[in-house]
Order: structure tokens, then sequence, then C-alpha cells
């Protein structure tokens, strides 16, 4: 049973109170994902597509509330590609403005916003709406850093949000920041502040990189004299912040919007645009505390772009913006036929046809390697959202 799609497993529950408890049961749900994740270790080619567009292409704080998942699977000739919806969620138009990039760990996918925060399971089609915090003193209008990842001690998800403390008058001020953590399913329905608080201001409107039960943030270097070369650490066991170091010789030279951190092929891996040698370079290490950081690829192509997914046969999967690449690593050159735009895609609904929907005003698209999961978001103290309603509004 664990090797069935939760589409299967959904509709099984059903059968009886004995299947109902062995699907539910958390040993279960933990065997049915660790299968997912080798199925997508082995070929990964499935993806979750998030298009983000606006109410109106003149005005970048009105998003759509109009919350969408579509299922991507990779195929030989990406051209011809369909993404089919998978969930989907219509909040009312007023209940936020702007949106970040998501955070995504086990099949669960976060949104932050300039008002609340949502976790969704695509595939359980779950959503929730953490609670509202008070915590935060400045810059209500902007979504705050936030992240999203497993606690290994104690199997539980949380979720990771800084927050200014204080207004400052000053301009050249370093602000001062903390940081509160929500555990889904946690025993209280409501934010924490940790004990300590970051060790330097954390880049606003961004989503940490999970890996290896920590939280990477990029470090906000406006008005520090020396700021690290590093990343923010914060680790969900306990609670504690540390500073990862990057590679020293390049991060100087490069900007907030020259490199890039994520989790690639089981790794953490940090992006670089070389803009001297036009080159990307991409280093990975599998340590957190004292990291041996090494050059894993030398990408010949002249603007930022960074890995998703092996591809098997020396190949790898690059995205720069909406575009998309299938690189050849022997070659050193991108595959013939294998860029495109994910706009070309064709995003189907239930109630469409063939051909698809045609976006207007997509700002960007969260573009995520997708392991479906049973990983629940429904603890009774949180405020839970009907997918009743949701399933039979999903839009095209």
């Amino acid at each position: 049973m664990i090797r069935l799609p939760v589409e299967s497993l959904a509709r099984f529950k059903t059968v009886s109170k004995a299947w109902l408890a062995i699907i539910s049961d958390p040993s279960f749900v933990r065997a049915h994902l660790q299968c997912s994740k080798q199925k997508q270790h082995r070929n990964p080619s499935h993806f979750l597509i998030n298009p983000k567009f606006l109410l109106e292409i003149s005005n970048a704080d009105a998003f759509s509330t109009n919350i969408q998942f579509y299922q991507w699977c990779l195929q030989e000739n990406m051209m011809r590609s369909t993404a089919t919806l998978l969930y989907g969620r219509h909040f009312p138009t007023s209940e936020f403005g702007r949106v970040s990039d998501m955070a995504h760990c086990d099949g669960l996918m976060l949104l932050p916003t300039d008002t609340k925060v949502y976790v969704f399971n695509p595939a359980t089609k779950d959503t929730i709406a953490l609670p509202e915090s008070q915590r935060n003193m400045m810059w209500h209008h902007r979504c705050l850093p936030v992240g999203l990842g497993l606690d290994t001690s104690t199997g539980k998800y949380k979720v990771a949000r800084s927050f200014y403390r204080s207004r400052c008058s000053d301009p050249v001020e370093i602000v001062a920041m903390g940081m509160e953590v929500f555990t889904i399913n946690g025993k209280h329905g409501s934010w924490r502040e940790t004990l300590v608080d970051p060790p330097y201001p954390i880049l606003s409107s961004q989503a940490a990189t999970h890996y290896k039960g920590c939280l990477f943030y990029s470090i906000d270097k406006n008005n520090l004299q020396r700021p690290p070369h590093g990343l923010v650490r914060f680790s969900l066991a306990d609670e504690t912040f540390g500073v990862t170091p990057l590679i020293t010789n390049i991060y100087p030279e490069v900007d907030h919007d020259d490199f890039f951190i994520s989790e690639f092929d089981g790794e953490l891996c940090c992006t670089y645009l070389c803009s001297h040698l036009q080159r990307v370079l991409v280093f990975t290490t599998r340590g957190v505390d004292h990291p041996k950081w090494s050059l894993r690829y030398l990408i010949n192509v002249q603007s930022h772009f960074y890995p998703l997914v092996p591809l098997g046969s020396g190949r790898i999967l690059l995205r720069g913006g909406n575009c998309l690449l299938g690189y050849n690593l022997e070659a050193s050159e991108i595959e013939v036929g294998e860029r495109f735009d994910m706009d070309e895609i064709r995003y189907l609904a239930p109630s469409q046809d063939t051909l698809g929907r045609a976006w207007e005003n997509v700002l960007w698209f969260d573009l995520i390697s997708y392991t479906e999961s049973l990983v629940p978001v429904t603890p009774k103290l949180l405020n839970h959202i009907d997918t009743s309603e949701a399933c039979s509004r999903q839009t095209s």
C-alpha cells in the first residue's frame, strides 16, 4: 500500500475503520513518504507549479488570491508539456495583497503573504492558515522571511518566521530582529518566540532553504560594517542559530541577486553567477557547521541559472527566471530543443480541453521538485480551511 498514490489511499480510507486507521497511522505516513522520496530520486521528473499573477499588471502589490497547484511531469519533448491542476483554493480578494516564494518540505507547501502564512498539502487537498502574530513592529506591507522544515528530534514540522523588533528612525541603524516558531500539529496553536535572536539581520521576503533539519537564510548586509561570509542557520531541533560559511574567495564579490541557495540531489547547493568568467559556478556540500564546499559544475551560460534536478546521462535541468534548460554537462552546452519558457506549458484544469490556459499578468512561477505525501496539516487547534468547497471551486 505504501507504493500507491495519495489519491488512491484517500479513497481507501473510506473502505473500513481498519483501513482508515492503517493509512492514518504516523508510521504508515512515514513509510509512504520514504517510498515517494525514493521514486522521485530514481526518476526526478515530477514537479509542482504554482503561478503567481497580478490582479492588474500596473499594481505589483495586488496579487491574485486564487492559489493553484499544477502537477507537471518532465517529458523528453519539453515543448509539448502539459500540467494538470492538482489542487486549488480561491481565498477572498482582500485576504492578502503581496505574496513571496513558496517554501516546501516533504510534500507540504508554505505560502508567505503580507498578512498570514498558509500551509498546503496539495495531494490530500488540505489547507491551514496559521494564526496571526503581533510581534512584528515594522514594514507590515512586506512578506517576512519564513521557512518550513522537519524537526527530526520530534518528527514535527515547524514554520520559522523572523520579525522586526522595533521601529527605527535612523536609516543607518541596524534593525533588531527576532524569530518565532509555529509547530504544525503541536500542542499549542500559537507562535512561540525563540530564546535567542538571529545573530545577524535576515534579508526580508525570502523563503528559507531546508536541509538536514536546518533552515538557511541570506543575511541582510545593509549597514553591517563586516558582514560574515555566510548564511544564518537555524536548527529546528534545539531552535538555536549559527552561521554556515560560504566560499570566501567569491562571496565578497557578489550581490544578493548573484547567488542562490537550494537543496540539490541530497546536498546543500550554492550557485554563483561569476560575471568576469561569464559562467555559472555550482558548489555543493554535505556539512552545515563546517562545510567543505566543492565545485560540482561549471555551467557555460551567461545569465543566472541554477540547477533543479539531475536528469541522468550527464544532463541536468536548469532554471533562470521562467526559463528552463536541459543542459549537457559532458558537451558543456544546452541540449538541442530543450530550452523553453514555462508560459509555453499547457495548464489544464478538469473542465478544460487540451488547449490549456493562456496566463495573463503572470509575474513568476514557483517550480518545485515534488514528492507527494500523506503528511497531515490539520491539527484541532489550527484554523483549518474546509477543502470541500475548495475542491468544488477548482478553477481553470
